[in-house]
């Protein structure tokens, strides 16, 4: 009898090693598949940048797609370091430099208390979220006046809010109803966001603007813990 309980100790063992070996491969795997995406989606970027260098009268069009592309880049960029789902915080600060280095502004951000970096993006949210950040950041610094950008980002219970200001003044009687979901800009913004668990604004705040999204659960998890 002892011996039988030793024999099936040891094949208990071996099979735990074994999924644990598999486990290890398919993360690896997974990263590997992430990396080359990434790499994959920066080359297209810099298709389209040369496009507009050639097409000088496509420039503006082609620069709103090589943001789009680069956001999701970043996306799976932080993938490939990540063990699961990414954290807000990191995917704000990589949209923001990524953003820095298509325009050559600044944009300051500012991660709040320490309870943000406990907030999470579920996979199937990650690059709906990531773009939408990468479009209201892009639109700061096309409507400011070569001020900066800053962006902070607070949290409460179950939902995270990020403030994105820049200097500059709205038209008179202007209205987030004015677009309509669409392929680019607010009506991108309108498109992308989950309508039960985000919402968005965009107003005038003395002289800046301020665009304010808030994520709610399941657009956003606070992790266990």
């Amino acid at each position: 009898q002892p011996h039988v309980q030793r024999q099936d100790a040891g094949l208990r063992a071996e099979a735990e090693q074994r999924f644990a070996a598999a486990l290890a491969q398919r993360e690896m795997l997974v990263k590997e598949v992430h990396h080359r995406i990434k790499n994959n989606l920066q080359g297209v970027a810099g298709l389209l940048q040369q496009n507009a260098a050639r097409h000088p009268e496509l420039a503006v069009i082609l620069s709103e797609s090589v943001g789009q592309v680069q956001a999701i880049a970043q996306v799976y960029g932080l993938q490939v370091g990540a063990g699961g789902p990414l954290r807000v915080a990191s995917v704000v600060e990589a949209i923001a430099l990524s953003v820095q280095r298509t325009f050559g502004r600044p944009v300051q951000v500012d991660q709040g208390t320490a309870e943000v970096a406990a907030f999470l993006l579920p996979e199937a949210e990650a690059i709906p979220i990531a773009l939408t950040i990468n479009e209201l950041m892009t639109n700061a610094i096309k409507h400011s006046v070569q001020a900066d950008v800053r962006c902070a980002l607070s949290c409460r219970e179950d939902e995270v809010q990020l403030q994105i200001r820049n200097a500059g003044q709205l038209r008179e009687g202007f209205s987030l109803t004015q677009f309509p979901g669409g392929v680019s800009g607010l009506g991108l913004v309108r498109a992308l966001l989950p309508r039960r668990s985000a919402s968005f604004d965009l107003r005038q705040d003395a002289d800046t603007v301020l665009a304010e999204m808030v994520l709610k659960a399941p657009s956003v998890v606070r992790e266990a813990g």
